[in-house]
């Protein structure tokens, strides 16, 4: 069942967000969108598929295990739609937490910066991921899920509201600016996030959200405006500025790879 709804999902936000971009994109992208969007695609359902789909079907599966667990924390008496929301609410927050620690850790992002490799970003964006950040950031996520014993059902809906997200906040779609101003004040815009994925080091360390924005906003992390604006805004890593349109393999050697670091490393 999780699988066909997360495939629907997936298919659904894909054709949306690739037509809406094709017609009205954000911004003209710098690199070849062919191999990129080839490239992209394979690393995600050649390499990390197997990954993509076990590891939400084992959160949902866990969460149903220690659901009537007397250790977990939010198996305390709480009504459900309060267990339902603060669940839902805590695993996003476990996201943005985990996401600040890829910036903060070099270790971590060697491995994370696959995801920054892109010159550009657009909805295969979404789909540039390490397969050895799958594993560590979903293991953490397992953790917890055990430890806080959320609703099954919170765990199924977050894991499909952040597969469209994914795609919708990579997305190189031009939002008219007051819709774009009344959603970023809960949820991540791909204006929020495309900021995150400047090549300047001082944008790359704020806008961490997955779902929604006012993490950031809390935390300090919180940037509105990109600081060369975004007429000007560049993506990428300066130290990969040779190393464009990395293939499967380049990206999954990249974080054993000693490339001198402009940024995080």
């Amino acid at each position: 069942m999780l699988f066909r709804l997360s495939t629907y999902v997936l298919l659904s936000a894909f054709a949306i967000f690739a037509v809406w971009e094709t017609f009205r994109p954000r911004r003209p992208l710098v690199a070849p969108v062919g191999r990129r969007w080839i490239h992209a695609t394979l690393l995600a359902f050649a390499v990390n598929s197997p990954l993509s789909w076990i590891y939400p079907a084992t959160a949902v599966v866990l969460a149903s295990a220690v659901s009537t667990s007397r250790y977990g924390l939010l198996n305390r008496g709480l009504p459900f739609w309060l267990r339902f929301f603060i669940g839902f609410v805590l695993l996003d927050l476990l996201r943005y937490a985990q996401h600040r620690l890829y910036h903060a850790i070099p270790a971590l992002w060697r491995i994370h910066r696959v995801h920054h490799s892109d010159p550009d970003c657009d909805w295969s964006t979404s789909l540039l991921f390490h397969p050895g950040e799958l594993l560590l950031t979903q293991g953490t996520y397992l953790g917890v899920i055990a430890l806080l014993a959320p609703p099954p059902s919170a765990v199924l809906c977050l894991e499909l509201v952040t597969i469209a997200l994914n795609i919708f906040e990579h997305a190189n779609i031009s939002i008219p600016s007051h819709f774009d101003a009344a959603i970023r004040r809960i949820f991540i815009t791909p204006d929020v996030h495309h900021t995150h994925h400047s090549a300047a080091f001082s944008d790359q360390n704020t806008n961490f959200g997955t779902v929604f924005s006012f993490w950031d906003r809390l935390f300090g992390t919180y940037l509105p405006v990109p600081a060369a604006g975004y007429g000007n805004l560049r993506m990428g890593l300066p130290e990969l500025v040779g190393h464009r349109g990395l293939n499967v393999l380049g990206m999954l050697a990249l974080p054993f790879r000693k490339i001198a670091s402009l940024s995080n490393s």
